[in-house]
């Protein structure tokens, strides 16, 4: 599956809150998933750009909340995302399996990201690696600043095309 950017859903988001399109023809628009754009739609109408921007903090509280309401409920992912903020479908679904499966403890004891590979403990690193490590360290705060950069710019054009829509708003005729 093609990586939509934030920009993106942010436009198609802002076009269907201005009513110009239907959210299925919007979706196939910007080439986002319906369900997916409607879990946005849902978010978004609940946190703002926010749900962009500044998404939930996933810990293991948060994922044992979720699991626990969505299945209390019996909730659609839309109804999730409308109330948590969260639009990850498969990341519910395996909370909701883990919860059901294995109680909160089960959700509670999750690490994030993969496990380590085997290495060797007997290499030393040498020269080399300790200066493609502390380039790769640059380069990675270059890339978050760039990332920064981008998300407060796309946060600017979101304002002004909102500034814009509600002064068009405020000029036409009623």
């Amino acid at each position: 599956m093609t990586k939509i950017s934030k920009g993106t859903k942010l436009r198609a988001l802002v076009e269907y809150a201005s009513g110009t399109g239907s959210l299925t023809g919007i979706a196939h628009k910007y080439k986002i998933h319906v369900m997916l754009f409607q879990m946005l739609v849902s978010a978004y109408q609940t946190y703002g750009t926010d749900v962009l921007f500044n998404p939930p903090e996933i810990t293991p509280e948060f994922r044992v909340e979720v699991a626990h309401w969505a299945i209390a409920n019996n909730a659609s992912y839309t109804q999730v995302a409308a109330k948590f903020g969260y639009v990850g479908t498969r990341q519910i679904q395996i909370w909701k399996e883990i919860y059901r499966n294995q109680g909160p403890n089960g959700l509670l004891s999750i690490s994030k990201g993969r496990q380590p590979k085997m290495t060797n403990k007997r290499k030393k690193p040498t020269k080399k690696r300790s200066t493609k490590k502390k380039l790769s360290l640059e380069e990675n705060r270059l890339k978050q600043l760039e990332a920064e950069n981008l998300e407060l710019r796309i946060k600017n054009e979101a304002l002004k095309l909102l500034a814009s829509m509600k002064q068009r708003t405020k000029n036409s005729p009623k």
